[in-house]
């Protein structure tokens, strides 16, 4: 399996927290995004926002790219930046907002096609709830459902839908907070073109195993999108990729392999007091080398040690190919 690697425009945009409302870095532009990015050695694409195109036309962005040889990988629907989703988007109790919310959905199908992108993603962070009794679950997931299928018969045959999810924030309970969840949607939906987006930290944040979700999708031909970081798990710290959990990150990629996932590996990160362009250098590094170790994993002899559960035997395996 050769990578392909693409990341987020966010990757080089100038991160805010609550701490520092104004960032940590220059305010920039889509297009000093993409100046950025280009400067990032085997970086081949990029994934956008749809909102990005109230900066640029979308036929500006699209020459931007070109200019700098870089695809687009995935358009993510943005229905969670303004104040007027705080309540919700897709699962808005208000027919009006809800309506709205799927209208941009299918605004990013329209610039996926227009960009040339096989997919847009779904990370609905405004859809939730953070206090009990505050909404309706049974119509929330009617709202959601109903939601998502109308942008996913839009999107179809030609552009994929793929539901990314999140435990919390910005909400304390995110309605998609699992990778169970997300394929029950997907088989609910019973649609080829809707599967699901894995983020690395999100997995960890839901207490998965992150190899263990990725060979739970492929089961259903479900995975379509991978979005690499790292995080110590508690929160979305969204990390240079391999730096805290670096045997998790070499599982993850074996099972990418085994699997024989052919999608986009893409960066999510938000580098918020380091150099992007560096960052995003050594996250495609970092990936690189730990791909490169689960090449060398002798699997016939791994999987012979699997059926038997032997915890030692498994673990010399792997470990060969790391400190040998």
């Amino acid at each position: 399996m050769e990578p392909k690697f693409s990341a987020g425009l966010w990757v080089f945009a100038n991160p805010v927290d609550r701490f520092c409302p104004c960032g940590y870095g220059e305010p920039n532009t889509v297009i000093d995004q993409i100046e950025a990015a280009a400067k990032v050695p085997d970086l081949a694409a990029v994934e956008c926002h749809q909102t990005d195109t109230d900066q640029i036309s979308t036929l500006e962005l699209k020459n931007r790219l070109e200019d700098k040889n870089l695809a687009c990988s995935n358009v993510n629907t943005n229905v969670w930046g303004e104040k007027k989703w705080k309540l919700g988007a897709f699962a808005s109790c208000d027919k009006k907002l809800r309506t709205e919310a799927i209208s941009e959905g299918k605004r990013a199908v329209d610039v996926a096609r227009e960009l040339g992108s096989p997919s847009i993603g779904l990370w609905l962070g405004s859809d939730g709830f953070d206090y009990p009794f505050q909404i309706n679950f049974t119509h929330q997931w009617d709202n959601l459902i109903c939601s998502i299928r109308e942008v996913a018969e839009y999107a179809a045959p030609d552009i994929k839908v793929g539901i990314e999810y999140k435990l919390k924030e910005p909400r304390t309970h995110m309605s998609i907070g699992s990778v169970g969840k997300a394929l029950s949607i997907c088989l609910e939906l019973g649609m080829e073109n809707v599967g699901v987006v894995i983020d690395f930290g999100h997995a960890l944040m839901s207490r998965e195993n992150p190899g263990e979700s990725v060979a739970y999708l492929a089961r259903h031909r479900k995975l379509f999108n991978v979005h690499f970081n790292d995080a110590y798990g508690e929160w979305d710290d969204d990390m240079i990729p391999g730096v805290v959990h670096f045997w998790e990150t070499l599982e993850f990629l074996y099972y990418c392999q085994q699997v024989r996932y052919e999608g986009w590996f893409g960066l999510d990160m938000f580098p918020f007091r380091e150099d992007p362009v560096k960052a995003a250098d050594m996250a495609i590094r970092n990936i690189k080398a730990i791909a490169q170790l689960a090449e060398r994993i002798d699997v016939p002899a791994l999987l012979r040690a699997q059926e038997k559960m032997e915890a030692i035997e498994t673990q010399e395996i792997v470990r060969k190919c790391i400190f040998s």
